[in-house]
C-alpha cells in the first residue's frame, strides 16, 4: 500500500454503512431504460463530491431513494421526478413522487436512521401557482389537511406527519429531459474552462457511463472505466473498503451502487480555482443555473459583468412580457430583433478571434472582450432595435442578448 492509500476511515463512511442496513424499494435498478434523466441528474449530484469542506462524500444511487447524496453528518434522500406536460400541484406531487418518500421515510425510521435524513423531492419543471401549492413548495409544514391526510393514506402515521414535514424539501425547476445534456456539459464547461466542447463531451459520457452502472447495481460498467480506477488506485486515497478491508462487509451490500469522492477525481482533470465552489454549492442545492452564467462563466467572464448581465436580462424581461401581452405580432418582431442582435454579437466574437494572436488576453477571456467591445458601441446596439421595441435603450439590448444565449442561440465566444 502506498503513502497515498493511508488514510483515516473516510468521513461518512459510517452513514454509507448505516443506509446500506434500510429496507429499499428495487425498481429503479430494474426500470433504469425509462429513467435516463435521473442519471443525468446523478452526474450532476456526483460533481459536487469535489466540494472541499461540505460536499457529500458518496453518491449511492438506487438505495432507499433515487439517489442518496452521504455526508459525515447527514444523508440526503433524494426522489427525481419527471414530467411531460403541465406543473406541479401538490396534490399531484403527492401522488407521484411523496409516496416514495414516505415508504423512504417509514423505512428508515424502522431502521432509526430517519432523524440522520432529509427528504428531498427534485421535480422536471414548474409548480402550480396556486396560494396552497406556492405555500407548501416553499415550507412543506405549512401542508394543508388535505394534503396530510393524502401522506397518511400513503402509509405515514399519523403521529409521523409533523416530523416528515420538517425534514421534507421540494426542489422545483430542475433541468428538462430535453436540455439537461446541455445543462449538465455547460456547468462542466464553467468547472473546467480549459477543455474543449469535444473534451467536455467525452468527460461527460465517461461520468455518465459509471452513473448509469451505479443506477444499475454495477451492471454494464464499461471496461474504459474500470481500467481508468484500477490505474488510478495506486495513486489516490481510497475511500471505499475492499473485500477483505474493515468495513467491507457493512457496504458490500450497495457498493457496486455507490459513487465516491475518490473515484471521481479518478475520472475527470483537477478543478483550477475557487470560483467553482459558488457553482457547486448551487448544484448541489438542486438550485438552477441559467445557460446564460454557465457560458459567460466558461468563457472567462468576471463575477461582476455576470451579475451585470443577469440584471440587464431581468429588466429587459419585464419589457419583454409586455410586449409580447401588448402587440400581436411581436414574437415575429422579437425575433427580427434577435436575428440583428446576433449578427452584431457573432461578428464582434469573430473579430476578437481573429485578433487573438496579439491579444491573448481577450483569447483567454472572450466573454469580457465581447461584452466590452458591444457595450463601448452603444449606438450600433441602439440601431439594432429598427421598430423600436425596447426603446432602443442599448442596456435593454445586451440583456436581451442574454436571453438569447439562456436559449443557446449565442455562446460568448467558446466555439
Amino acid at each position: 500500500m502506498t503513502d497515498a492509500t493511508k488514510q483515516e476511515p473516510t468521513p461518512g463512511l459510517g452513514n454509507l454503512a448505516t443506509i446500506a442496513k434500510v429496507t429499499s424499494d428495487p425498481t429503479g435498478l430494474d426500470t433504469f431504460a425509462r429513467y435516463v434523466w435521473q442519471a443525468k441528474q446523478v452526474v450532476r449530484q456526483w460533481l459536487t463530491c469535489l466540494r472541499e469542506q461540505d460536499g457529500p462524500a458518496f453518491a449511492v444511487c438506487e438505495q432507499i431513494e433515487d439517489l442518496a447524496l452521504v455526508h459525515s453528518d447527514k444523508v440526503r434522500l433524494i426522489q427525481l421526478k419527471t414530467r411531460d406536460k403541465g406543473s406541479w400541484s401538490a396534490v399531484a406531487m403527492c401522488e407521484s413522487g411523496l409516496d416514495a418518500l414516505v415508504r423512504s421515510y417509514v423505512n428508515a425510521r424502522k431502521a432509526k436512521c430517519h432523524e440522520l435524513c432529509s427528504y428531498e423531492l427534485w421535480l422536471e419543471g414548474t409548480t402550480a401557482q396556486k396560494a396552497d401549492t406556492t405555500s407548501f413548495v416553499r415550507d412543506p409544514t405549512t401542508a394543508s389537511n388535505d394534503v396530510r391526510a393524502r401522506l397518511v393514506a400513503h402509509g405515514l402515521l399519523r403521529a409521523w406527519v409533523d416530523d416528515f414535514l420538517q425534514r421534507l424539501v421540494i426542489e422545483p425547476g430542475q433541468p428538462t429531459q430535453m436540455y439537461i445534456d446541455k445543462v449538465a456539459m455547460w456547468e462542466m464547461s464553467a468547472l473546467w474552462p480549459a477543455l474543449s466542447h469535444q473534451e467536455v463531451q467525452h468527460l461527460y459520457e465517461r461520468l455518465l457511463s459509471a452513473a448509469s452502472a451505479a443506477q444499475t447495481g454495477g451492471a454494464g460498467q464499461p471496461a474504459s472505466i474500470k481500467a481508468i480506477l484500477a490505474a488510478a488506485l495506486p495513486h489516490v486515497s481510497h475511500d471505499l473498503p475492499r473485500p477483505g478491508e474493515p468495513g467491507w462487509p457493512d457496504i458490500e451490500p450497495i457498493h457496486n451502487q455507490t459513487l465516491s469522492r475518490s473515484m471521481l477525481t479518478s475520472l475527470t482533470p483537477p478543478l483550477p480555482g475557487e470560483r467553482q465552489h459558488q457553482l457547486l454549492a448551487r448544484m448541489a442545492n438542486g438550485s438552477a443555473t441559467s445557460l446564460m452564467e454557465l457560458k459567460m462563466r466558461a468563457a472567462g467572464a468576471s463575477t461582476t459583468l455576470i451579475e451585470d448581465a443577469q440584471e440587464l436580462r431581468a429588466t429587459m424581461e419585464v419589457e419583454r412580457q409586455l410586449l409580447l401581452a401588448s402587440r400581436d405580432n411581436a414574437e415575429s418582431e422579437l425575433e427580427e430583433l434577435a436575428r440583428r442582435v446576433l449578427r452584431m454579437a457573432q461578428a464582434t466574437s469573430t473579430r476578437i478571434k481573429l485578433s487573438a494572436v496579439g491579444n491573448p488576453v481577450a483569447a483567454g477571456r472572450p466573454a469580457e472582450a465581447i461584452a466590452a467591445d458591444l457595450r463601448a458601441r452603444p449606438h450600433d446596439l441602439a440601431q439594432c432595435d429598427r421598430h423600436p421595441l425596447l426603446h432602443q435603450d442599448e442596456e435593454l439590448i445586451f440583456g436581451y442578448l442574454g436571453h438569447l444565449s439562456d436559449l443557446c442561440r449565442f455562446d460568448w465566444g467558446l466555439s
